[in-house]
């Protein structure tokens, strides 16, 4: 399975690859910004875990500095 982002600015052209990917039968999602951040730094922890680049230790002391600093 191969993955695909794009990002734009324009609703019109979002709604046209919308219905193009479900044209070609493609699963597409619409995400927010906030989820793309998410996702982003789901992969690079995962990156990092798998590359021996990051301890699960240490994963678990940047999620738990997130989660304290949304509340500051």
């Amino acid at each position: 399975m191969d993955t695909i982002i794009l990002k734009g600015n324009s609703k019109a052209n979002a709604k046209l690859l919308m219905e193009l990917a479900d044209k070609l039968d493609f699963t597409a999602k619409r995400i927010s910004s906030e989820e793309a951040e998410d996702l982003g730094l789901f992969y690079s922890i995962k990156e990092g875990l798998d590359s021996g680049l990051m301890v699960e230790e240490e994963k678990t002391d940047f999620l738990k500095s997130l989660n304290e600093s949304k509340y500051i």
